[in-house]
């Protein structure tokens, strides 16, 4: 009777064990991997709007990027959100006049994960993206300034490979992005921002657009560091943009040199407090 006792109490302490093991291997946090990037470019642009000519120069990006898996019980779907602003100076080639240029972009798409061999990751989804870019030029013309406002849904491939080393893991990462349809704002040419905007002139001003009048290609490509208390990132990117409307062309190509931080980051709730060995204010 004792011997069954104590095999009785033996079973239920081991299941007691495993029901606990089994809880905290299930207990997962979703980790928020983020970026800051700072960026120098060469910047060639094509405004039919303002001037026939194109204009070169250089220009400054920042880009802030966060990424994360949407569920922690699936590592197949993540979430991308970018927001990218940019400005900068360029001249046409007689380099008697100048177009001054800034830009905001925001990003927010999905990426489903395949895994076709170990250390290698492949990402394909789709991204939503609103652009929006002002440009003023020194000249004396009718129309100094215009601006550039497009919404796009974007197709885009990714491809991750992570070197592990003796001490670290380097990863590689390059990235694709093609817009696949969308509409953007072109004023016809003569036409004022005040005619439309304050008089409420009517005109084709919003544009349905896919490949038959917008083609672009976004390319980056970089490779993260990881030292004792940080990850840094290094690389280049290629942007190369040409839409065209109401009898107008717009280019605009850059190359750009970056570099920046990634962190990883967690955020927990009352629904779902941290752990104990968590500490804060």
């Amino acid at each position: 009777m004792r011997k069954t006792l104590v095999l009785f109490y033996c079973a239920i302490i081991c299941t007691l064990c495993l029901h606990a093991q089994s809880d905290s291997v299930q207990k997962q946090y979703i980790l928020q991997t983020s970026s800051t990037t700072f960026g120098l470019s060469t910047v060639s642009l094509l405004d039919n709007y303002l001037s026939p000519l194109p204009y070169k120069g250089i220009g400054l990006r920042i880009t802030h990027e966060d990424r994360q898996f949407m569920s922690p019980n699936n590592d197949r779907l993540s979430s991308l959100s970018r927001i990218r602003l940019e400005t900068g100076t360029t001249h046409n080639p007689a380099q008697t006049a100048s177009l001054l240029f800034a830009g905001l972009d925001y990003t927010w798409g999905i990426y489903y994960h395949f895994r076709p061999i170990k250390h290698m990751q492949i990402l394909t989804g789709g991204l939503a993206d609103v652009d929006f870019g002002a440009k003023t030029i020194t000249r004396n013309v009718n129309n100094p300034g215009s601006f550039d406002m497009a919404l796009n849904l974007n197709l885009s491939a990714v491809v991750i490979y992570d070197i592990p080393l003796k001490k670290r893991t380097l990863r590689l990462q390059g990235t694709l992005e093609s817009p696949w349809i969308g509409c953007m704002f072109v004023p016809a040419q003569g036409s004022s921002y005040y005619e439309i905007f304050s008089l409420g002139a009517s005109g084709n001003f919003v544009h349905f657009s896919s490949f038959h009048n917008k083609l672009s290609l976004r390319q980056n490509y970089f490779v993260e560091i990881p030292f004792a208390n940080s990850c840094w990132r290094f690389g280049i990117s290629c942007d190369l943009t040409k839409w065209s409307a109401n009898q107008l062309v717009f280019k605009q190509n850059d190359a750009t040199v970056y570099f920046g931080y990634t962190r990883t980051l967690t955020s927990f709730n009352k629904k779902h407090p941290a752990p104990d060995n968590f500490i804060g204010i």
